[in-house]
Order: C-alpha cells, then structure tokens, then sequence
C-alpha cells in the first residue's frame, strides 16, 4: 500500500514539473515573439503557427493539472513534441533535438506513472 501511495506523489510531482515546463514553453512563445516569428518562419510555418502552438501548449499545461484530463493533455503535448523533433530533423538541427526528446521522456514517464496509478 505504502508503494502505491509514494507512485501517486511522484505522479502528482511529474505532473506538476511537466505542467511547470510546459507553461513556461507556452509562454515564451508570446514573450519572446519576434525570436518565434524568425524560427517559424525559417522553417516555413504558416504566419501566426507559432502562436497556434504556445496556445496549444499553455491549455494542455493547465489540463496536466487536471486528474480527468491529464492523461489527453500528455498525449496532445507529445504530439506536438514529435512535430518539434520531425521539423529540427528535417532542418538538420541536431542540437536542438535535445528539448523536445526531454519532454517527450517525461511525457512518457507521466503517462506511464497515470496508467499504474489507476
């Protein structure tokens, strides 16, 4: 019982530090525009894409919050760092594949953590 009990605090722990990460990443999206504008447009996004994406970000940062909703918000979050990984690969930056294989892990771990806990 002891072992369930420290997985449902290490979940709600991740949970908290993926939501954090996330809100951070949304954010800085609309902080540091003219930065996202330049990279999104290098790599040939429709206008504005950049903002579709810290949006996109920010909800599923606040539904990671949520115990009913976490589960899909993960998954939204993954996908979109697979994107992230698929658009720095097709644009040969290596380096940059560092951010988006992070959260990919973590939101792994997450998902992974959810589905022992319930």
């Amino acid at each position: 019982m002891k072992n369930k009990k420290n997985l449902v605090y290490a979940t709600f722990a991740l949970q908290i530090i993926v939501g954090l990460l996330f809100l951070v990443a949304g954010a800085g999206k609309f902080l540091a525009a003219e930065f996202w504008i330049a990279k999104f447009s290098q790599w040939r996004y429709p206008n504005n894409f950049y903002l579709l994406i810290g949006i996109i970000e920010i909800i599923s940062a606040i539904l990671l919050f949520i115990p009913r909703f976490s589960k899909y918000a993960a998954g939204i979050l993954m996908i979109v760092m697979i994107g992230a990984a698929i658009t720095h690969i097709l644009h040969q930056e290596v380096a940059a594949l560092f951010r988006p294989g992070i959260f990919l892990i973590l939101l792994s771990a997450l998902l992974f953590l959810k589905s022992r806990t319930q």
